[in-house]
């Protein structure tokens, strides 16, 4: 099987030639670029600087020659936007970590006079900056910058500034990294825009010069409680302009691109949900069955939603909203029991993600018990198809090498 094929069965829940892995393939899947740059050290690669795929993560776009060492099935259709609103173009050397990186060309990085580092949307330094970083840190943190939101003068259209029909321009864009990859062999995934409904990593407006609306976190999550006639209002338009782009992306790039990551909007905690069942129900299930079920009736794509923490409970309406696949499948968070998500959901919903805890185990554990953990991941998850392997969410800096070579040999050679 090619790895298109591979995943492709998959997502079929019938069981490929051997398990679909994924390093890279989409937002949520990536690692540090230190990591990045030790594993092209590890495996003999060509040295050279890392890109930086997004300011906010620091995550490094990995280059198709480390995709093939680790045997990556999954594709990214590089994005040309990062959290911050900067082009991934143009790039420039920046020092991160001791280690020299490119990062966008229109990227501004200021010191913040105590050792650490500010960004701007867009790299407009006459405003306001949108992230930083605090000495000795990894990422670029948010910065909430938006007034007070008055109630009085609500307008949905404030929290839907950044989410935007996909332009011509980038459609184009698309199409030419669609066709860089198209003879790769892999499976394409692609994220055009910012359609998640209430993603935290979006809600304070981090690619905007002077975000208006409810963009303080602790408000937006009581919002549907406190405004539910403005969370509606900006979930409808919200989705009519995910759906419009969905239509102009299938007119330019038809099927050839595999998987549309929709939405990372988390419900879930350590210790199990945050939101209510019955909240969800009325505040996202019928936006989400709408878009899946516009890309189910017109496209042969699958559907990607991610979402950390405990959401057991959150799952069947996941899988009633219409997603394909899941990612990251926390299993280190209350109620996710491996084997239990399996037999209870692994028919319905495709399972992204659980290969490895990267809160403790990974990053902290020894080689032998990440490949032991690996390798029970593997057994319960890829049992009859409705499996793609990745870490628990992304591989975090200073994650030790030994660590992540073990488990790509366990992977191996469960494979």
């Amino acid at each position: 099987m090619t790895s298109k094929e591979r995943v492709k069965t998959s997502f079929s829940h019938q069981q490929p030639d051997k398990m679909a892995i994924d390093f890279g393939g989409f937002a949520c899947s990536q690692m540090n670029a230190q990591v990045v740059e030790g594993l092209r050290s590890y495996f003999g690669l060509e040295k050279r600087p890392v890109k930086i795929l997004d300011m906010s993560t620091m995550t490094g776009i990995i280059d198709p020659d480390l995709m093939a060492a680790m045997g990556g099935d999954v594709q990214f259709a590089d994005p040309r936007y990062d959290t911050f609103g900067h082009r991934n173009d143009n790039w420039k050397e920046w020092t991160y970590q001791g280690s020299t990186v490119l990062i966008p060309g229109n990227c501004t990085v200021t010191d913040d006079g105590r050792g650490g580092y500010y960004v701007y949307p867009m790299g407009d330094t006459s405003v306001k900056p949108s992230g930083h970083m605090p000495a000795g840190g990894f990422y670029f943190d948010n910065i909430t910058r938006s007034p007070e939101f008055d109630e009085d003068k609500a307008d949905p259209a404030h929290n839907l500034e950044d989410c935007q029909v996909i332009s011509d321009d980038d459609l184009a864009y698309y199409r030419s990294v669609v066709d860089n990859y198209k003879d790769s062999g892999k499976a394409l995934v692609i994220s055009p825009g910012y359609y998640a409904l209430g993603d935290a990593a979006n809600i304070p407006g981090p690619n905007i010069k002077e975000p208006k609306g409810i963009r303080n976190l602790s408000e937006w999550y009581m919002a549907p409680l406190l405004y539910p006639d403005y969370v509606h209002a900006v979930f409808e338009e919200q989705t009519n302009r995910a759906i419009q782009t969905f239509q102009k992306c299938y007119e330019v790039l038809g099927n050839d691109i595999d998987v549309m990551y929709i939405c990372g909007t988390d419900f879930g905690t350590q210790r199990g949900p945050f939101i209510n069942p019955d909240v969800f129900k009325e505040f996202y299930l019928p936006y989400y069955k709408r878009m899946n079920g516009w890309i189910h009736q017109h496209t042969q794509w699958k559907t990607l939603k991610h979402s950390c923490g405990g959401i057991f409970p959150i799952l069947p309406l996941l899988i009633e909203g219409g997603f394909d696949a899941v990612n990251p499948v926390q299993c280190s968070a209350a109620g996710m029991d491996p084997q239990t998500l399996k037999d209870t959901y692994g028919k319905d919903i495709l399972f992204w993600g659980g290969g490895v805890d990267t809160q403790k185990v990974l990053p902290f554990g020894t080689p032998d018990e990440v490949t032991e953990q690996v390798k029970q991941r593997c057994e319960i998850f890829s049992k009859d198809g409705g499996y793609i392997f990745n870490t628990i969410h992304i591989i975090q800096a200073n994650t030790p090498i030994e660590n992540i070579a073990a488990m790509l040999e366990t992977i191996k050679n469960f494979s």
